[in-house]
């Protein structure tokens, strides 16, 4: 039970890691991720995140809810792992690649993960990002995140 516990706390101080580190400010003319300042605590986070999902997975494994009355179902547990992995995923690579190809990827792996057909995770992910896409840019104007890889192909 106390590895359960403090993976759960390791990753919640991951998670307020990697989004406290906005708070920096970026060097206007850095050549590389590297040269942010936010890049190696978000990169620490990441890793912590991960070894505290491996932590809480072998504390699950091991049984950590048996004299609790507790029950999980492993399936479960396991698919709204992949999921929180999908959106930590999809929240990095916003930045990097933008709205369009990171939703397209987030929201087809969702319902990949939840065990949808592969027809059906690609219809589903270009109808949403594409409405989504055109209710907030040309509905709204609000503008979306174009991300930083394609600012240097222009």
């Amino acid at each position: 039970m106390r590895d359960f516990v403090v993976s759960l706390i390791f990753i919640a101080v991951s998670v307020f890691v990697f989004f406290a580190s906005d708070a920096f400010s970026v060097q206007e003319n850095a050549f590389s991720l590297a040269h942010n300042p936010a890049f190696y605590p978000r990169l620490i986070a990441c890793i912590l995140f991960l070894l505290s999902f491996v932590l809480l997975e072998q504390a699950v494994r091991k049984g950590a809810f048996k004299n609790t009355g507790v029950k999980l179902d492993r399936k479960k547990l396991l698919k709204a792992g992949k999921l929180f992995l999908v959106v930590l995923v999809y929240i990095i690579l916003l930045t990097l690649s933008g709205y369009i190809p990171s939703s397209l990827m987030c929201i087809f792996l969702s319902v990949y993960v939840f065990g949808g057909s592969f027809k059906q995770a690609v219809l589903y992910s270009v109808i949403i990002t594409v409405s989504l896409f055109l209710v907030f840019q040309l509905g709204f104007r609000i503008p979306l995140p174009e991300g930083e890889f394609f600012e240097y192909w222009r």
